[in-house]
């Protein structure tokens, strides 16, 4: 009798281990069950970071749009090529003659070393632009300059003059996520445009305030006012080196005034404005104009007065990757294409980033980008590709620097889209992602340790759903739950 009732443990127990829902027959089930997914196209894939042993594939054959996803590997790339401790830097000094009477026959010079930092109030580590205004200022007064007879003068030619991938869409380009990524770039290349709100829906959102002032760039308000909570559904359309902003959209009721982000249309010649009226103001006279320029300047001609150095690449690929900063990440891509190749095309880049992994035995079949960001809808990535990417980050030395880059869920440190994300779960405080979103583009990417300690290395990406993304990202959030919680 005790030999049947042990052998009936036995056998539970076995059943038991045999049919448990692993994680792998849960993506299967969720793929059935989830009418999001009904039109759409989703894949998954995920791995032991220490061998590459397979837990979930499910169609990681399928080459699908990453959205913001993709910076996980324009850092990755940029960590390998220009190393954790690289600093951008800006140039600042003079050409012509310092004459006796604090006259300077010739133009002030900033040349742009491509800092996406420059000024940005999302890196606390980097200059600030108050600091950077006595910066500036000090060093000229302390050159004995008075008086400027030329030019402010700021040469760009760091990168080259296609400052927009090819591919990005005409709705997104006047908006602070599209801005353009030049030689120099200042306080993220963006500006604030403050609406009144009308009465009801459907009245004129009148503009009330631009700051900063762009000098040149006139606007055309269409923008009407929205249902209350609506939210920001306001859009800016101009393009690089454009003087016309168009405003369309809506800005919800619920506010006295409402205010939205648009990308400036010249960041270095805006730059240069700032700067002259800053040394007017200051008492230094500057005679001539602002000219932005994409010849280098001769450097025999050029006298320094100081440089300006970025806080380290690892500082800013913690903020290119936990706020999604897309300047950041095309900025990146450009530089380490520049690095490796001396050119700094959006197009070298994204060839120099499959060379940089191919080179390290990554298998990049069906992988095809056309920026750094993930703002293109035309890039398409395998999910086998972001997880093994991700598995060869972890063996680096690089690896801490690389994976706390990534957002930890259930952190209120972190950005509020992943702060209740497997809240009360094995995944909180335990997994770190890169989340991707764009229209009909949900992607969730990343480090998980499961219960026996083993890192694992995850990517999904679903395409195409017509839903909101809250399924999507139960969806998602379910299968890290179920990775975190394995004990093999």
């Amino acid at each position: 009798m005790k030999r049947m009732v042990f052998l009936n443990i036995i056998g539970c127990l076995f059943f038991s281990f045999s049919f448990a829902e692993t994680p792998a027959k849960l993506t299967k089930r969720l793929a059935q069950e989830t009418a999001a997914l009904q039109h759409a196209q989703w894949s998954v894939y995920a791995i032991y970071a220490d061998n590459g042993e397979v837990i979930i594939d499910y169609q990681s054959n399928v080459s699908l749009a990453p959205a913001s996803g993709l910076k996980l590997v324009t850092t990755a790339a940029a960590l390998l090529e220009l190393g954790e401790d690289f600093r951008f830097k800006t140039e600042v000094g003079y050409r012509g003659t310092l004459q006796r009477r604090d006259l300077l026959e010739g133009d002030l010079v900033i040349i742009g070393g491509g800092d996406p930092v420059l000024g940005s109030d999302w890196l606390p580590s980097a200059i600030q632009m108050d600091s950077l205004k006595a910066l500036l200022l000090k060093k000229v007064k302390e050159a004995g300059i008075r008086t400027v007879k030329g030019d402010v003068v700021i040469d760009v030619s760091v990168f080259d003059d296609q400052v927009i991938p090819n591919d990005w869409m005409w709705t997104d380009i006047g908006n602070y996520y599209g801005a353009g990524i030049w030689g120099l770039n200042i306080a993220n290349n963006l500006y604030h445009i403050t609406f009144k709100l009308g009465p009801a829906v459907g009245y004129p959102a009148p503009v009330i305030n631009i700051s900063p002032k762009i000098p040149g760039l006139s606007f055309v308000n269409h923008m009407k006012t929205g249902p209350e909570g609506s939210g920001d559904q306001g859009y800016v359309y101009c393009p690089p080196r454009g003087n016309i902003a168009y405003l369309r959209g809506t800005v919800p009721l619920g506010f006295e005034e409402f205010t939205i982000r648009g990308s400036m249309p010249n960041p270095p010649e805006w730059f240069g404005h700032w700067l002259k009226e800053a040394l007017i103001l200051s008492g230094i006279d500057v005679q001539g104009t602002v000219s932005v320029v994409w010849d280098p300047v001769n450097k025999k001609d050029f006298k320094s007065l100081t440089t300006i150095f970025s806080p380290p690449l690892k500082e800013i690929i913690a903020v290119t990757n936990k706020r999604s900063v897309n300047l950041f990440a095309e900025v990146l891509l450009k530089m380490t294409a520049l690095q490796r190749t001396g050119e700094s095309s959006t197009a070298v880049g994204t060839k120099v980033i499959e060379d940089i992994f191919e080179e390290r035995g990554i298998d990049l079949s069906g992988f095809r980008i056309h920026d750094g960001s993930g703002l293109s809808r035309t890039n398409m990535v395998r999910t086998q590709h972001f997880a093994h990417i991700l598995a060869y980050m972890s063996t680096t030395p690089l690896a801490d620097v690389y994976i706390e880059s990534f957002s930890l869920c259930g952190s209120d440190e972190e950005p509020a889209w992943l702060k209740n994300f497997g809240k009360d779960t094995a995944v909180e405080k335990n997994a770190r992602i890169k989340t991707g979103y764009i229209e009909g583009v949900r992607s969730h990417s990343g480090y998980v340790t499961s219960k026996s300690g083993r890192l694992i290395t995850f990517s999904m990406i679903c395409n195409n759903f017509t839903t909101s993304t809250t399924p999507i990202n139960n969806l998602h959030e379910k299968i890290i739950i179920a990775l975190a919680e394995g004990n093999y």
